[in-house]
C-alpha cells in the first residue's frame, strides 16, 4: 500500500504551502517597529516580545476576510494538485478544534476550526490536503524555553501533548495526503511513535524528513533549496514566494509580478522535472486574505503551466554502459540525505548504476574490483535483469564475484549496486570507486 501512496503522491507534483496564524496578525510588525530579525512567523521569538501580549492576539483573531473556497480555487488556478496549511506552527496556537488547550481558533475571536474549513473545501474541489506540525511548541508550559535555533528536545509530557494533537488531526479532517513534521530534535522512540500513529490513523499519509531519525516517507530539502546530487528516493522542495519569510510580512519588498513568476514557474519546472514535488508558499494576511501580490504571481504560474505543463524526465538519466570483458566506466551514483536531525542534513552515496546492452542471449560472471581495498566490510546488493544478488565485501579485499554464471538475455539491462534497505535509509557506501567486472562465460 504504501509504494501506492508514493506514486500518488509523486503524481501530486506542485502544491500550496500555507503559513496562517497568529503571526499573521502583525505581519512583522510590532507597536509600530519592523521586526526585521529571522522569519514573521516566529515573531514572538525574534522580535523578543512579550508572550502574554502576544496571546492575547486570539481575541483579534476574527478573519473577515477568510475564504477557503477562494483559496483552494487560486491553488487549482496556480497549477496546483494539494495543499497543507500550518495546523500548528512553533507558537503553539492551533488552527484546529482541540480537547488539549483553548489556545486554537476556535477558541478565538473567529471561531472556526480552519484546518476543518480547508480540508472540506479541497475535498470538494478534488485537492488532495496536507498538514503541517510543528514539533516544538513555545506556549506549552513543559515544553523547553524558547531558543535561537528551534532544534530543541521534546521532554516526555511535550511528547504525549504531540500525540494527542496528531491523532486529533489524523482522525478528524478525512484523508490526509502528507504530515509535515517541522524543526525539534526529537530522539529515535519519539519519530518511532509520530510515523506508527500515522500508519495506524492514515496508511498513505506520506511524512517527510523532518520527523527526523530515517522515519520518513519522503525526503524534504533545506528550504528553498534544490538537489545539488542526483537523488534515488521521493523529495520535495519547500519553497516560499520570498526567501525572507513564511509567514506574511507587511513590508516585504515583494519585487517585480513578471520576474517572480517567471522564476517560481521556472523552478516548479525543474524540480518535478528531476523527480521532486515542489510546495510553494504563502502567507495569508492577518485578515485571513490572500495578499494581492501573490495572488497574482499564483495566477501568473497557472498561466504558464496551463502553456506547458509541468513533466517528470527523471527516467531520461543517462546511465553509463558497462560492456562484458572491458573496463567498467565511472557510474552515475545516487544519494539520499542523512535523516537524523537538522544540523546533519547531508547527501550520502548509496547507489551505483550502470546500463548493459546485450545483443544476444548470454551468461555472465560479475564481480568487483576496488581500486585501494574495502576499508570496512559492507554488505551490498546488485540488482541486475529483475533479480537481487545480496553479497558481503570483506575488509581489505579489492575484489571477488557476486555471481557466476548468470543468464541474461537480449536486450537492455540496468544495473544497480547499493546498499542494504528501504532507499531513504541505507547506509552510506564504503568505498565509492567500486568498479564492476563482467566477464562472458559462454554465449546460450
Amino acid at each position: 500500500m504504501k509504494r501506492e501512496a508514493v506514486q500518488q503522491w509523486l503524481d501530486l507534483q506542485f502544491g500550496l504551502f500555507i503559513h496562517f496564524g497568529l503571526y499573521s496578525l502583525p505581519g512583522g510588525v510590532w507597536k509600530g517597529k519592523p521586526i526585521t530579525r529571522g522569519y514573521s512567523e516566529q515573531i514572538l521569538s525574534h522580535g523578543y516580545l512579550p508572550q502574554a501580549d502576544y496571546e492575547a492576539l486570539t481575541s483579534q483573531f476574527n478573519l473577515p476576510e477568510f475564504d477557503p473556497k477562494h483559496i483552494v480555487a487560486t491553488a487549482k488556478r496556480a497549477g496546483m494538485k494539494y495543499l497543507v496549511i500550518t495546523s500548528k506552527h512553533h507558537d503553539g496556537f492551533c488552527l484546529f478544534d482541540t480537547a488539549t488547550t483553548d489556545y486554537n481558533s476556535t477558541k478565538a475571536a473567529c471561531r472556526r476550526d480552519i484546518v476543518k474549513d480547508l480540508s472540506d473545501e479541497c475535498r470538494k474541489q478534488g485537492l488532495a490536503f496536507g498538514i503541517y506540525f510543528s514539533w516544538i511548541d513555545w506556549h506549552f508550559a513543559d515544553a523547553l524555553p524558547i531558543s535561537s535555533h528551534n532544534s530543541d528536545q521534546i521532554p516526555e509530557s511535550h511528547q504525549k501533548l504531540n500525540i494527542a494533537q496528531l491523532t486529533e488531526l489524523l482522525s478528524n479532517y478525512g484523508s490526509i495526503c502528507e504530515l509535515w513534521m517541522d524543526m525539534g530534535a526529537p530522539t529515535d522512540e519519539q519519530s518511532q511513535e509520530v510515523y506508527d500513529l500515522v500508519q495506524r490513523l492514515q496508511p498513505t499519509c506520506m511524512v517527510n524528513g523532518r520527523i527526523w531519525n530515517d522515519k520518513q516517507d519522503f525526503l524534504t530539502m533545506g528550504d528553498n533549496q534544490l538537489p545539488t546530487v542526483p537523488l534515488n528516493c521521493p523529495w520535495q522542495t519547500p519553497a516560499s514566494i520570498y526567501k525572507e519569510t513564511w509567514g506574511y510580512r507587511s513590508w516585504q519588498v515583494r519585487g517585480n509580478r513578471d520576474e517572480k513568476i517567471k522564476e517560481l514557474t521556472n523552478t516548479a519546472r525543474s524540480v518535478v522535472k528531476e523527480g521532486g514535488n515542489y510546495l510553494l508558499n504563502i502567507g495569508l494576511m492577518g485578515n485571513g486574505a490572500i495578499q494581492g501580490f501573490e495572488q497574482e504571481v499564483l495566477e501568473g504560474i497557472g498561466d504558464e503551466l496551463a502553456k506547458e505543463p509541468l513533466r517528470r524526465e527523471t527516467m531520461k538519466r543517462t546511465l553509463p554502459r558497462v560492456l562484458p570483458d572491458q573496463a567498467c566506466p565511472k557510474p552515475l551514483m545516487l544519494h539520499r540525505y542523512t535523516g537524523t536531525e537538522y544540523y546533519s542534513y547531508r547527501p550520502i552515496p548509496t547507489t551505483l548504476c550502470w546500463t548493459l546492452e546485450q545483443d544476444e542471449d548470454t551468461r555472465l560472471s560479475i564481480g568487483w574490483l576496488s581500486e585501494q581495498g574495502i576499508a570496512k566490510e559492507q554488505k551490498l546488493c546488485l540488482e541486475v535483469g529483475g533479480n537481487r544478488y545480496c553479497s558481503s565485501l570483506q575488509k581489505s579485499r579489492t575484489s571477488d564475484f557476486f555471481i557466476t554464471g548468470l543468464q541474461l538475455k537480449k536486450g537492455t539491462h540496468e544495473i544497480c549496486l547499493h546498499t542494504i534497505g528501504d532507499e531513504l535509509k541505507r547506509s552510506e557506501l564504503v568505498d565509492t570507486t567500486i568498479r564492476l567486472v563482467l566477464r562472458k562465460e559462454e554465449t546460450l
